[in-house]
């Protein structure tokens, strides 16, 4: 079984689904935590971080006075901050652990121009149904590469199965697991939960799962009608994803310390929209991509 601790994307949030409803972490593991969150608000609390926040509008709003370096390990982080190292052993904690001494391993060792900041995150507990078809992908063991095998190998026969995919939101889950990290944390970090839908909103990532590659370049040529299909369903299942994040106000801010783009975060002074209410965001009020 694969360890979730290692699984996690180097400026996203952990993703915690499938972890277990068991949050009874022992007093030992609680102190780890709160040790390394200790150590993550004093590096919040240095002025070069207020500095770097800074810099960071001052780049996106089109007024910077130099380059801003992020460094992102990636699918390095497995051996810069291997298994050995994390203490805990329950699966939640192991995460969180992980989580925070990366933030660590940020302000100390890494020392780019990300900011670290006073926060710990917590995920929507969420199912999202897909497209009503199995992408089943082969490889990809210990963060390899890997090949999807596509679902839509026919279009006439295998487009009709496709469907809008939606999210299904467990709010009691997600609400318990917000409340412990608030009991673990409390008064050493603030807790958010803190929903991140996307990275990209790019339809081309989908199409290549549901039909390959090599089908997406040749398909332009020999299937251009197919091809203008495919993309139109994957549109419109964006779009109603969306309106639907927006309309149970599940979204959260990204014009912060959130990792937007194709390498950056979103401090900016030109977010959120006039109007804006924290009670409710908006898609207006946010980076897309």
């Amino acid at each position: 079984m694969k360890d979730p601790s290692m699984e996690q994307t180097a400026a996203g949030i952990a993703n915690t689904r499938g972890i277990g409803d068991n949050l009874d972490f022992s007093d030992k593991e609680i102190a780890v935590l709160r040790d390394l969150a200790s150590l993550v608000g004093e590096l919040s609390a240095r002025p070069v971080e207020a500095e770097k926040k800074r810099n960071w509008t001052a780049l996106n709003d089109l007024q910077s006075t130099r380059p801003m370096i992020f460094c992102d390990p990636e699918n390095g982080w497995n051996e810069i901050i291997t298994q050995d190292r994390i203490k805990c052993i329950h699966p939640l904690a192991r995460v969180w652990e992980m989580s925070l001494r990366k933030e660590i391993f940020w302000g100390t060792r890494m020392k780019d121009d990300r900011v670290i900041e006073p926060y710990f995150n917590v995920p929507f507990d969420y199912e999202d149904t897909g497209y009503g078809v199995s992408v089943e992908s082969i490889g990809g063991e210990d963060g390899g590469s890997y090949v999807y095998k596509n679902p839509i190998v026919d279009y006439e026969r295998d487009f009709q199965k496709l469907k809008p995919p939606r999210i299904i939101i467990d709010h009691e889950k997600s609400r318990k697991v917000f409340d412990y990290a608030v009991h673990v944390f409390e008064g050493i970090l603030k807790v958010r939960l803190k929903g991140v839908w996307w990275w990209t909103l790019g339809m081309t990532w989908e199409f290549i799962k549901l039909r390959g590659l090599e089908n997406l370049m040749t398909d332009l040529i020999i299937y251009p009608d197919w091809v203008h299909r495919l993309m139109e369903f994957l549109c419109n299942s964006v779009n109603m994803k969306l309106d639907f994040l927006e309309a149970n106000q599940l979204l959260s801010l990204n014009t912060g310390g959130s990792y937007v783009g194709s390498g950056g975060f979103g401090w900016t002074d030109q977010l959120p929209k006039p109007g804006f209410d924290p009670g409710r965001v908006r898609l207006v009020d946010m980076w897309g991509f």
